[in-house]
């Protein structure tokens, strides 16, 4: 406002090239935000695939006063650096923010490359508003928070940099479209909430399917948790087993789900981390416990969270291995998830973590015997 005249600014919400199967959460609520204000608001995808939710792109403006570039993971550096440096060129008057997780992390770098200086965490103004779904009208499910940051902060994720501190939000539900079928919740510990009872009671009150995608801790989950879960429409339901300290609880919180009629479990694996215990052993041993509980296994391969490397290999792993480890997501499994019954695993992995490691290298060898096969007919 400038002597009571309100001014209107041009703004440009932009997300780089790199694929994501979600929109991009931090520019919806800031493109409600600047709406509030009476700001017009663009925003554009770089390298949109096709039918991105419905998203329309917009024929870009002479002149915008504002611009908003988010970002990713730390390996989609190449895509966010392209990504701000072209709008530096095409708007070179313009106020240049960016953040997102790539900012937060590696802040020094961007600022390094782009002489600008990102914003790190949350945008607090932005986060008071919901997201604005006319910008995708095609997607059919909301996306939102019942509580930011995680209490466990283990060394390995990327939470407590984004959300140092625990803290619940209170009016989650004004997030949620009337329009969308289901709600998609990105919480990083839901069962650590104080609100936990007050959210699922809100829960059944929408009755609306949803999902808690980051997973549930299953040292948390009991029988009076799965009992009230079963009230409500949560599918599917996921944990993790990421570490020594979830093995015996997550065995125990599966019998428990299955027990109150839980079907679509899923549980997340990571591997290839820097901690001591990752190691190809314990891999095996994890993916085995939980195909034998007869769940899905959705192995989630780590990368440092300061590193823009896309191809990091733990010392602890073999790239061998690693890569007969892709070649079996990519060839066997739908989806990424390990779902074949008990013979098909065992077929596929082994019956040990000697004989995995011997699977894995063996169809690393076939993959790169086609490969030499191909080249050749190339040649001649």
């Amino acid at each position: 406002m400038h002597d009571g005249v309100i001014i209107m600014r041009n703004v440009l919400l932009v997300e780089p090239g790199y694929k994501s199967l979600y929109p991009p959460l931090g520019l919806m609520r800031i493109s409600s935000w600047h709406k509030g204000m009476g700001d017009d608001v663009d925003f554009i995808k770089e390298n949109a695939p096709q039918n991105y939710f419905g998203y329309v792109p917009p024929i870009l403006k002479e002149k915008y006063d504002l611009i908003y570039i988010t970002s990713l993971f730390t390996y989609h550096y190449t895509y966010v650096i392209d990504c701000i440096r072209k709008y530096q060129r095409l708007y070179p008057h313009a106020e240049i923010k960016v953040g997102g997780i790539l900012a937060t992390l590696l802040p020094d770098l961007i600022e390094r490359e782009t002489g600008i200086t990102p914003h790190k965490g949350l945008l607090d103004e932005a986060e008071k508003y919901p997201p604005d779904y006319s910008l995708f009208p095609k997607l059919r499910y909301s996306i939102t928070f019942t509580t930011r940051g995680c209490p466990r902060k283990c060394k390995y994720c990327v939470v407590p940099k984004i959300e140092p501190k625990f803290f619940v939000r209170e009016d989650w539900e004004r997030d949620i479209a009337k329009q969308h079928e289901r709600i998609i919740f990105w919480d990083n510990n839901w069962l650590y909430s104080p609100n936990f009872y007050e959210d699922v009671r809100k829960l059944k009150k929408l009755g609306k399917p949803y999902d808690f995608n980051q997973g549930l801790d299953c040292r948390l989950f009991d029988e009076e948790k799965a009992k009230l879960l079963r009230q409500t429409k949560i599918y599917p339901l996921r944990f993790a087993f990421d570490s020594p300290s979830q093995d015996g609880y997550i065995q125990k919180a599966i019998k428990v789900a299955k027990k109150y009629g839980f079907n679509d479990i899923r549980v997340y694996v990571l591997y290839n981390s820097e901690e001591e215990y990752d190691t190809p052993e314990f891999f095996y041993y994890r993916i085995n416990e939980l195909n034998k509980l007869g769940v899905a296994v959705y192995p989630m391969r780590y990368r440092p969270i300061d590193s823009t490397r896309t191809h990091w290999i733990s010392p602890r792993w073999d790239k061998d291995v690693l890569r007969g480890l892709k070649l079996v997501m990519v060839f066997f499994y739908k989806g990424g998830m390990i779902k074949k019954g008990r013979d098909g695993f065992l077929r596929i992995f082994g019956e040990n973590s000697e004989e995995f490691e011997q699977k894995m290298k063996k169809i690393k060898e076939y993959d790169r015997a086609l490969w030499r096969k191909k080249n050749e007919k190339r040649r001649s």
